[in-house]
């Protein structure tokens, strides 16, 4: 492995960058339910803005109160890394570059224990108070946002000698803006809104081996597995729905209970999701979340199935019920579900040719999805009908249209196409 031409001092922050998540949240959900949601509540007072990130510590930390020291650092050890954690520490291990765990929210032991897990020299956290082994609930010292880790760094350099390396710094949110004024190069991974004025580069791919161009030197390229197996699951999940608007379509009965069935499913799933992004895992849902949720989803908060339910409802409820064209708002789900779906699928598999208004969709993957839906059409329209509409909705797909959600844009936008047209006698759809 190439030596770096100068040594670099490299910071990561440890939530969300080396561990998945929010720690406390991982910590809490394992002490009861009643302790989750109060940690809950106070995170939901931060991100509103209403409550500062010194606060959050000092009450977030009484919920500890009594919990061994031992105890976390066992949980600690079990807790799940970002992927590409041990391949990134490894290589820049090897190129000679000093790397540094800081946190201002995890107890220092615990950080400790981790730069150990994982190879990085230095460690910086959270003092607490312990009293024979147990937390007392009360912090030793609580500086200022982001601005202690910059003091701690200014006595590492001094005390270990390392002014002749360049600080880099590596974190997500608005609380290591001090951190970012500080290095010579600030990277964001996956950062917020706020974090992301305040940085040089920015990475959103949820492997920390997506840092390597940027903060390794010389710069690697790096090749990051896709997870196939779970865009998979993800898809025919998809996919099964389309037994929906079949069920619309052959009966008016069915109406009610499908649209219970999907207002009901969303409420449910909202609130496991909430749960989940505290740190409360309901067994089945928050399985197939992690079985079927792309890896920038299941470390946030997951909207994808909420924009989906919308995506089969609208169409059935406006165009059917409030509008009278039931075989229209059936086709066009129809088209989404199935097009969508195995476009998917077909371009993951075997997609070599990417379009140029879209680089994310391929031509191979297209075409199948427009054939398949094509053929899941002749069953309740006629062929000239099927061919239009998959060829409508493959279409819409296609648009690079950044603020509209697929899942709820192309059932809706096809469907109202074709509402237009039929209602002006340019086409008529049967």
């Amino acid at each position: 492995m190439a030596q770096a031409e100068r040594r670099r001092l490299i910071v990561f922050d440890v939530d969300g960058v080396i561990i998945r998540g929010f720690w406390l949240s991982q910590i809490t959900a394992r002490l009861g339910i009643i302790k989750s949601f109060a940690l809950g509540i106070l995170l939901i007072l931060y991100e509103a803005r209403i409550m500062e990130v010194t606060s959050l510590m000092r009450y977030a930390y009484r919920l500890l109160r009594g919990v061994p020291k031992e105890w976390l650092l066992r949980m600690t050890s079990q807790s799940d890394l970002v992927r590409g954690v041990p391949e990134t520490i490894q290589l820049l291990k090897q190129q000679g570059h000093i790397l540094v765990l800081i946190s201002s929210g995890i107890p220092d032991f615990v950080v400790s224990r981790l730069s150990k897990i994982i190879g990085a020299q230095f460690a910086y956290g959270l003092c607490l108070e312990a009293k024979d082994g147990l937390l007392t609930g009360h912090i030793s010292a609580l500086g200022s946002r982001g601005q202690i880790k910059v003091e701690y760094i200014k006595d590492l350099i001094k005390t270990q000698q390392l002014a002749d390396c360049e600080l880099v710094a590596i974190a997500n949110d608005r609380n290591n803006i001090p951190l970012f004024e500080f290095s010579y190069l600030p990277v964001g991974f996956r950062p917020d809104r706020v974090a992301r004025r305040h940085v040089q580069h920015v990475v959103t791919t949820p492997d920390l081996r997506a840092l390597l161009p940027f903060i390794a030197s010389p710069s690697v390229s790096v090749y990051i597995p896709r997870r196939l197996g779970q865009e998979i699951v993800r898809q025919l999940l998809h996919a099964s729905a389309v037994i929906i608007p079949f069920l619309w379509l052959s009966d008016i009965s069915w109406h009610l209970p499908i649209l219970t069935v999907i207002a009901s499913g969303s409420l449910l799933f909202l609130v496991s999701e909430l749960l989940r992004y505290y740190g409360i895992r309901i067994p089945l849902i928050s399985k197939v979340v992690h079985a079927a949720g792309r890896e920038e989803e299941v470390g946030g908060f997951v909207l994808s199935p909420l924009f989906f339910a919308a995506g089969v409802a609208i169409p059935l409820v406006l165009f059917s019920i409030l509008l009278p064209f039931p075989l229209i708002a059936t086709a066009s789900v129809i088209a989404f579900l199935v097009g969508d779906s195995f476009s998917t699928i077909a371009g993951l598999l075997f997609g070599r040719h990417k379009w140029r208004v879209n680089q994310k969709k391929t031509v191979e993957g297209s075409i199948t999805g427009f054939s398949i839906a094509f053929l899941a059409l002749l069953f309740v329209v006629t062929p000239l009908s099927a061919l239009f509409c998959a060829a409508l909705a493959c279409f819409i797909e296609l648009l690079p249209v950044p603020l509209i959600d697929d899942n709820v844009s192309v059932s809706i936008l096809t469907a109202t196409c074709f509402c237009v047209l039929q209602f002006f006698g340019v086409f008529t759809f049967f």
